[in-house]
Parts: structure tokens; C-alpha cells; sequence
């Protein structure tokens, strides 16, 4: 299996995603050619990788933004001893 090369140049590069294109690109047609001989069309299996990066993408956004969204959601949360809460109980109860 060949090795995947490591970046170059740091992450505001604005060559640093065909770089990363390149380097995986070998293990990217292996995956494709492979998928093909076991009976897949060329179609099918593009269509699959696609997918499958989209899904990636979509997950990777996904658990930042829940994460964003929780961490909001815990420093806006209220506490059960809060002043807020006692005055909305009705009184003697």
C-alpha cells in the first residue's frame, strides 16, 4: 500500500488542497479500480466515492455545529436554585 504524503506547506496555503488531492490520489483509483473488479460500473463507483466524501463532509460540519449549538445550550441553561425559577413558583408551595 503506498504511503500518503504528508502536507508541505501549512493549512492557508492556497495550494495545500491539490496537494492533498495528489497525495491521495493513488489510494483514491486503487479503491475505484478495486470496487470495479469486483463487478461495479465506473458510474456506480464514482458515484458511491462522491457520496461517500459528501456524507464525510456533511458529518465533519454537522459535529461542529452540534457542538457550537450544545455548548450555547449549556451556557444559557438554567440552574433548578435559580432566583428566576423561585419567583416563577407559586408561593406556600
Amino acid at each position: 500500500m503506498p504511503k500518503i504524503a504528508a502536507p508541505k506547506h501549512p493549512k492557508c496555503h492556497p495550494d495545500r488542497d491539490l496537494h492533498c488531492q495528489e497525495a491521495i490520489e493513488a489510494e483514491f483509483q486503487s479503491i475505484a479500480d478495486r470496487a470495479f473488479q469486483a463487478g461495479r460500473s465506473r458510474e456506480e463507483v464514482a458515484t458511491a466515492l462522491m457520496e461517500l466524501a459528501d456524507n464525510n463532509f456533511l458529518a465533519m460540519n454537522s459535529n461542529a455545529e452540534m457542538f457550537e449549538i450544545g455548548a450555547g445550550v449549556v451556557l444559557l441553561a438554567r440552574k433548578r436554585h435559580s432566583p428566576l425559577l423561585q419567583e416563577d413558583t407559586p408561593r406556600g408551595h
